[in-house]
């Protein structure tokens, strides 16, 4: 017995000396996506890894090509290390939510590509000292085809990496089960991380609960949706070992604009929900004019406001303290949260708080310095909401709109201020300050457009452009070295001010020496560092308006831009300025930058909204703008992109 005990004391030693851990004793397997974006609100300093096995970090882009694009803050040297330190293991999550399945189909048809991209992969994890990979298909197939290039995509990606950590992330709706070949994906796989959450949206057609663990008492919701079902469908239908499933928890909620929970949607559907995270709760969960609910059927907290249309679905500790014993009860393999930081609240994560006691880990409040970063974060934040509410307040106030301005009057701007203090108290209160403030200057907006939408928008009719011959019609080759186009609007640069550090020269825009083989004198150079992808946002412009004094232009009948680029063979964005968009979310279409002189021609039957804003028409017949920025992946790094001889073309 004394040699065994002896055996064994070594045998933890070495362990510990290793950076290697015992499994935790918490029973369960717990991964937390770590979301670059969320850098800056939740900074790795304040994680508390105790009730992690692994953390994913999210994400990395695929490519039809076999590349795989890593966002600038990616890979953190301080959460390679402090995750280790901890037993906890670091997993490359490679997706997330797209548009469509493009790149991942490409990439995976091509035998080529998808041996590029496993050497991309196996050199990136050896690089970085990562220990697996997520992947993160989205949207999940919805063909026979689609379902049956991910099942062995997967299946190969298992050959290559027989001892790697696989994780993938997959929805249990019905919709998207029938086409996943779960006996195929299941065996290859160490867990399935079920995304359990946005059961309800524009496509329900009325207010429902974002994910809920049963199926709710209210007959109005009207689903059968649920933790439970999805559950229930991956084992008893599809055979997935309990054991590899992994019941995904929002950090998240959704906001209804409807007057009762399962009310149905007036108007545009499109417009009928909006996500928010959990620390935007703070400023109404307890307020006066919000009631808090709880369907008892489905086990899910809700809120409704008195005053307006707006129901509020989310989880709270309570509900996610029940979904861990639900994962516990059924010998599910454990819980995936989506995402870290979401919870952040005063110096506290309540939500991972909750995972934490459920799982027998310890809790750990947020230091003085992670706070001191966050209050940086929320400053930025809490400056952009206030200085959007004030701009609809004065739309409403010179529409007419009196009573709606009166409701929705910001006030005097807060001192934003960051504390110098180390003291956790002092920064906790501050940072719980500007969350309330942030809340209800958001709150306040949301009724803002409300009011606005309620205003019937004028019909902005373009200046029609002919080209003078043929069917090309030259937006500037820039020639003449100077910031006024051919259709005697301007050029303009701009980019943030947001602390996140961005960068941008030349500003004010002028042309730069240089220009393809065509047009050699001079051209649009734009270059220095894209922030840090963190709320309240980095963005860098070079734009052009298209007429002398900014006027709409009509460009119905073109059919494409052409022009001349060369870059650092990243991707970025052209954007069209509709009239009609009022929040920036213009119609936009991605390109990638070569090395040498280029010619792209982008159709404009091609450009589409971000999900993101208000979604309107597709019409070229009021366009303000076009504007060259870096891509939707870019997140603290470098860009750099000439462009030359701009044209519309019929």
């Amino acid at each position: 017995m004394k040699n065994l005990f002896r055996s064994v004391l070594i045998l933890t030693l070495l362990m510990t000396l290793s950076g290697m851990a015992w499994a935790k004793p918490n029973g369960g397997v717990v991964i937390g996506y770590s979301a670059t974006w969320f850098d800056g609100i939740y900074p790795i300093e304040s994680y508390n890894f105790e009730p992690f096995t692994y953390i994913a970090r999210a994400f990395c882009l695929p490519r039809a090509n076999g590349d795989i694009q890593v966002p600038g803050g990616f890979f953190d040297p301080e959460l390679e290390k402090s995750a280790h330190a901890h037993g906890v293991k670091l997993l490359i999550s490679i997706g997330g939510q797209a548009e469509n399945a493009n790149q991942w189909l490409g990439m995976a048809r091509d035998t080529a590509a998808e041996k590029h991209f496993f050497d991309t992969l196996e050199k990136l994890l050896a690089d970085n000292k990562y220990d697996g990979v997520d992947i993160d298909w989205e949207p999940s197939a919805l063909t026979d085809p689609d379902q049956a290039t991910y099942a062995q995509f997967m299946q190969d990606l298992r050959a290559r990496f027989p001892k790697l950590t696989i994780t993938t992330a997959l929805t249990g709706s019905e919709w998207w089960a029938q086409h996943i070949s779960w006996d195929k994906v299941a065996p290859v796989v160490d867990y399935i991380n079920l995304m359990a959450y946005d059961f309800s949206g524009g496509w329900t057609g009325h207010s429902g609960h974002n994910a809920n663990l049963y199926v709710p008492k209210n007959p109005a919701v009207d689903t059968t949706l649920s933790d439970d079902e999805m559950v229930k469908r991956l084992q008893n239908k599809y055979k997935v070992p309990a054991g590899k499933i992994l019941l995904g928890v929002p950090f998240y909620g959704t906001e209804f604009f409807t007057k009762h929970m399962g009310d149905k949607f007036v108007g545009d559907a499109n417009n009928g929900e909006h996500e928010f995270q959990y620390y935007e709760l703070q400023s109404f969960v307890n307020a006066k004019n919000f009631k808090t609910l709880l369907d008892p059927g489905a086990q899910a907290p809700y809120l409704e406001r008195q005053d307006a249309d707006l129901v509020v679905s989310y989880d709270d500790p309570k509900s996610i303290q029940l979904k861990c014993e639900y994962a516990k009860n059924n010998h599910l393999g454990g819980i995936m949260i989506w995402n870290l930081g979401a919870d952040v609240i005063g110096n506290q994560t309540p939500l991972l708080d909750a995972v934490a006691k459920s799982f027998d880990a310890k809790i750990q409040p947020m230091p003085a310095s992670g706070i001191s970063k966050t209050l940086v974060a929320f400053s930025g934040m809490v400056k952009d909401a206030y200085n959007k509410l004030s701009a609809a307040h004065d739309k409403l106030a010179t529409a007419g709109k009196a009573d709606d301005a009166k409701a929705a009057e910001p006030g005097p701007m807060p001192d934003l201020t960051v504390p110098t203090s180390t003291d956790v108290k002092v920064l906790a209160k501050k940072l719980t300050e500007w969350e309330t403030a942030l809340g209800t200057y958001d709150l306040k907006l949301q009724d803002c457009q409300a009011a606005l939408n309620s205003i019937p928008a004028p019909e902005v009719v373009g200046l029609v452009l002919h080209p003078k011959k043929g069917k090309k019609l030259l937006v500037d080759d820039f020639e003449k070295g100077a910031a006024v186009n051919k259709l005697g609007g301007e050029w303009m640069t701009d980019c943030d001010k947001n602390n996140l550090g961005t960068t941008l020269s030349p500003m004010p825009f002028t042309p730069t020496k240089g220009g393809h083989k065509g047009s050699v004198k001079y051209a649009a150079h734009i270059s220095g560092h894209f922030g840090k992808s963190a709320a309240p946002w980095p963005y860098v412009a070079l734009t052009a308006t298209l007429t002398a004094g900014g006027g709409a232009v009509d460009l119905s009948q073109f059919k494409a831009i052409e022009f001349w680029q060369k870059g650092d063979g990243k991707v970025y964005s052209l954007a069209l300025g509709r009239a009609a968009v009022q929040d920036y979310c213009n119609f936009r279409e991605e390109f990638k930058s070569t090395p040498t002189w280029t010619k792209v021609t982008l159709k404009l039957s091609d450009f589409t909204q971000p999900a993101w804003g208000k979604q309107v028409p597709y019409k070229l017949s009021d366009i303000t703008n076009m504007t060259f920025s870096p891509g939707a992946s870019f997140s603290d790094e470098d860009y750099d992109l000439w462009v030359d001889d701009v044209t519309l073309v019929k």
